[in-house]
């Protein structure tokens, strides 16, 4: 029998799962403005996945939806040349976008909803800021994709959760059917579901909107966000193939990438700490005045440069991490060269640094796939190293190819994971950008375990010597 404490601390923590009743109403009216999101925010992955498709067909010859290693087979001339070209252009449209007291409103600046501007951001502005991202991505721009699309889905968000607060009527109490609180967690769903929607990765889109923006665990916002995600997916579908975005093989559960995984998350979260605050860092003191009209064209110039020699710094990382896994596979046939991993090393130390310049000097993007390009590069050079100097890691099941994999594939997550402060989005994500099973789970979440555990040991004993 239970104890008199007992049905009251129940009704307490069920009152923590479920902060407000669900009314018929409200069900209805958080439903119907989850799947107008949904479909908005699909759509709107849609027209920036043509987008990317046309500036990559402009600048390489082909777009990745055909060739994923785009730079194979693409003219140096032209695609250095075209990313020098299009600086000015983009520098124009961005000065534009934030001069005269303009400005983009961001996601978190929509959530938030501090100001009228921000709870209803100017529609033609935001899309040319959306757009203007692709643009420059799909021609090179080292920095990430996602942000875009999760502009687009909190843009729809936003005006489907004002249309209904006007229409929706009032609660009992007086207060609107669908205030602030259920405004702020449609917005965050539809940002979710950009990202979700663009990559194709559902689970993974709800978790980050979970974890990385902080909805929290509830009944309400596992429910919107399910809706939300999974209508702008299977909206998206219809045109972006739900396809791995790394086609890469099933990695095995086993002694060896247990014990890679667990060393690679130890090694990796300093790095990761490094990049995160450098890339925040450069967004902080952002160029937005008129500088940026030299800014960002000389920064475009720099990265046309550097990719005449190492061309998959170019795109969103991408062509970084395939190219890393390529390599670590292709050491099953003829070995790993110096010369192999000395160019992954380059490719480390170049998309780093071109990212971060590209931030300080204006432009507009993520960090999500720079950083799991990262990560899986400086996750090979580390394994590499260790090959080297203890030639018998060689003898293992799978040989120097499997621990050269494994690391790169854990590594994405352990690097991931850190510098997104998000170790579950970071592991679902991955999990669905890589199409891996549940073999590979295991290895992944402890590389991510061992990354979180050193970052906070790291942070610790740091923070102590201040």
């Amino acid at each position: 029998m239970s104890s008199p404490t007992s049905q009251p601390k129940t009704a307490t923590a069920l009152r923590a799962f479920f902060p407000r009743s669900f009314s018929p109403r409200l069900v209805i009216a958080l439903t119907l403005a989850a799947l107008v999101t949904g479909v908005f925010s699909g759509l709107g992955a849609i027209a920036l996945h043509y987008v990317l498709d046309f500036m990559q067909e402009l600048t390489f010859g082909q777009s990745e939806g055909h060739h994923p290693m785009v730079t194979d087979g693409a003219d140096p001339a032209r695609r250095a040349l075209v990313l020098a070209a299009l600086g000015p252009f983009v520098a124009l449209v961005w000065y534009y976008l934030q001069s005269g007291g303009r400005r983009v409103v961001g996601v978190k600046s929509q959530i938030a909803g501090a100001t009228e501007e921000d709870l209803k951001p100017p529609l033609w502005r935001q899309i040319s800021h959306s757009v203007i991202q692709i643009v420059a991505v799909g021609a090179g721009s080292p920095v990430g994709k996602e942000v875009a699309p999760r502009e687009l889905g909190a843009l729809a968000a936003g005006r489907c959760a004002r249309l209904l607060e006007r229409i929706g009527g009032t609660r009992p109490d007086g207060s609107l059917l669908l205030g602030d609180r259920e405004r702020r967690l449609l917005v965050a769903a539809g940002a979710a579901s950009g990202l979700a929607a663009v990559y194709q990765v559902p689970i993974g889109g709800l978790v980050y909107l979970i974890e990385a923006m902080a909805a929290g665990l509830s009944l309400r916002s596992l429910y919107v966000g399910a809706v939300t995600v999974w209508t702008a997916t299977v909206t998206a579908n219809l045109v972006i193939v739900n396809a791995p975005t790394y086609p890469v093989p099933q990695l095995p559960l086993d002694a060896t990438t247990l014990t890679v995984a667990a060393l690679t998350g130890v090694v990796l979260a300093p790095l990761a700490l490094g990049f995160r605050a450098l890339s925040q860092r450069a967004e902080k003191i952002k160029a937005k005045d008129r500088s940026l009209l030299w800014r960002i064209p000389v920064a475009f110039v720099l990265v046309a440069v550097v990719s005449l020699w190492l061309p998959e710094i170019l795109g969103n990382g991408r062509l970084l991490t395939q190219h890393t896994f390529n390599v670590s596979l292709d050491a099953a046939a003829g070995g790993l060269t110096a010369s192999a991993a000395v160019y992954v090393l380059a490719l480390v130390v170049a998309k780093a640094a071109v990212v971060v310049l590209s931030l300080r000097f204006g432009s507009y993007g993520g960090t999500l796939t720079p950083g799991l390009a990262l990560g899986a590069a400086a996750a090979f050079c580390v394994a590499a190293l260790a090959l080297w100097a203890f030639p018998g890691l060689g003898g293992v099941p799978g040989g120097a190819s499997m621990v050269l994999y494994a690391a790169a594939l854990t590594g994405t997550a352990a690097f991931l994971g850190v510098s997104m402060n998000a170790p579950l989005s970071a592991l679902t994500l991955l999990i669905g950008f890589t199409g891996q099973g549940a073999s590979a789970w295991l290895p992944m979440a402890v590389a991510v375990g061992t990354a979180v555990l050193t970052r906070w040991a790291w942070t610790r004993v740091f923070s102590a010597k201040k």
